[in-house]
């Protein structure tokens, strides 16, 4: 049976939108350093593929904050940097990100199609443009996969306005826990929708839960087993850790990012006074129209809020985290456009709503026209030799310059500096010792800031340890210091035996 002209139609946006979302993002990736330069958080996630491929198990091994769920789909990555570098590698996976994009504003679309043109119009149009999913996608972050995942999940959970049947409930179930394997953020739409289920304990609560529990289970029991404790620490203690820390980032910074009008260099009170505006939209689209919510919007309402309500947890606020508001608001804007358009008194207010959506466009393009971030391998390259034992504080610059892993035995396995101290706890003797280590064992130290700026455990005496036992022979950009009795750019001979001992002791 052929299309109906309206499904047709519905169609054609989905395409269009997923199309311009893939332009856009590959557009990002010829601005300058955006295919082989240095993006945050991505060398942690890639690299922890890395290591896995070389046989170093994530939290037996070396601290790895995050569930396993990305190491392991980013291992087809990691084997081709053996043959190409990681350099190489991380261009790959950078040029897929265009099909990421696409794929996002397809599962939006396919999620929110049954509720018709300008719905679909207006959710595709934010998911393709929304400021942090474009800057999340753009290092790779985890949120875009995030995303993928909680839509694909979506789309098997729902069938239009309504819950699915048990069995498409337990596949999206399974779905959801691969997403929270991935990031445990993705739990917050999880618990939305067991609530939703608990009112049918056999047909739709046990079928989700069971598919939750595989999707989850699979990808992280046997890191799980392996090192029970220390998952444990990495995955829940130390995130926990981050909610009460110090520096938080204030209210309005984060409620720009939730709604986009950062990219338009929003002050403070606009930040604010947009989240006031898109609620009151929300509500007022939903008393107009007087109809009572479905169960699609019920839980497209509740997982938004739930998100929002996460973003204000942690102390510490990153632009990618409000990626993940990205198809959460996105379809919760496209069911209110479409209430509103069915009334004569939501006509005037949809008029005046294209315009903050046509400004976020333009925005959004005149951003990433002028976007642009260092690629500083050749400042590695010139010093570090291949295979030599390098240490920094990102690892995006070993990453960028395949220098990230080390050629002979006893180089630290360190993958995520941060969450290292992080989670060891910077006073903590293992942390102590951790630190030591790498630094005994490092032959070059590569660093966009001094080591005494480094988030290093006060008692490991570091900076001392580094100015008398190595010498700066690069600055700028980049600071590089190779260990005494190294040439710059020359072999790396490792320390074994009486000469690590040495070199502990040094610290003393």
């Amino acid at each position: 049976m052929a299309a109906a002209p309206r499904d047709r139609a519905i169609t054609w946006i989905i395409a269009a939108f997923a199309f311009i979302a893939a332009a856009v993002t590959l557009y990002q990736l010829t601005r300058p350093g955006l295919l082989l330069g240095v993006t945050p958080d991505v060398s942690v996630y890639v690299g922890g593929a890395v290591r896995l491929v070389h046989g170093a198990l994530p939290y037996r091994d070396f601290v790895f904050v995050q569930p396993p769920g990305f190491v392991l789909l980013a291992t087809p990555v990691a084997a081709l940097s053996e043959l190409i570098g990681t350099r190489d590698a991380l261009a790959v996976l950078r040029l897929c990100t265009p099909l990421l994009a696409a794929a996002n504003v397809v599962m939006v679309g396919q999620l929110i199609r049954h509720r018709g043109r300008l719905a679909n119009l207006v959710a595709c149009a934010v998911m393709a443009f929304f400021p942090a999913e474009l800057y999340a996608i753009r290092g790779p972050q985890l949120e875009p996969v995030l995303i993928f995942l909680c839509l694909v999940g979506s789309v098997l959970v729902f069938s239009g306005n309504r819950l699915a049947g048990s069995r498409r409930l337990a596949f999206g179930g399974v779905v959801f826990g691969f997403a929270v394997a991935v990031k445990a953020t993705a739990v917050l739409p999880v618990l939305v929708l067991v609530v939703l289920c608990s009112a049918e304990l056999r047909r739709r609560l046990l079928p989700f839960c069971g598919g939750v529990a595989a999707g989850l289970s699979v990808p992280t029991l046997p890191f799980l087993v392996l090192a029970p404790a220390a998952f444990f620490r990495d995955t829940v203690t130390t995130q926990l850790a981050r909610i009460p820390a110090s520096g938080r980032v204030s209210l309005p910074v984060r409620l720009g990012e939730l709604t986009g009008v950062s990219a338009f260099g929003a002050a403070d009170a606009v930040s604010i006074a947009s989240v006031i505006a898109l609620c009151g939209f929300v509500l007022a689209a939903f008393a107009v129209s007087r109809k009572r919510p479905t169960t699609f919007e019920q839980v497209a309402l509740a997982a938004a809020l739930a998100v929002a309500l996460a973003q204000l947890a942690p102390a510490l606020y990153f632009q990618q985290y409000a990626a993940f508001m990205a198809p959460f608001l996105a379809i919760v804007l496209g069911v209110s456009v479409e209430r509103l358009a069915r009334t004569r008194a939501g006509r005037p207010v949809l008029a005046a709503a294209a315009v903050p959506l046509v400004a976020l466009i333009v925005a959004q393009l005149s951003y990433v026209a002028s976007e642009s971030v260092p690629d500083l391998a050749r400042a590695v390259d010139a010093v570090v030799p291949p295979g030599g034992c390098a240490l920094s504080d990102s690892p995006v610059y070993l990453f960028t310059a395949d220098r990230f892993q080390a050629a002979g035995p006893g180089c630290m396995t360190m993958t995520d500096p941060r969450g290292t101290t992080l989670a060891l706890g910077d006073t903590s003797a293992e942390a102590v010792a951790t630190w030591r280590y790498a630094f005994a064992h490092a032959d070059y130290v590569v660093t966009g800031t001094p080591v005494s700026d480094w988030e290093l455990p006060p008692d490991a005496h570091l900076p001392a340890y580094v100015a008398e036992n190595f010498r700066l022979v690069r600055s700028g950009a980049l600071l590089i210091y190779v260990r005494y009795r190294f040439t710059a750019g020359g072999p790396s001979v490792r320390l074994h035996g009486p000469s690590v001992l040495r070199a502990m002791k040094s610290f003393h």
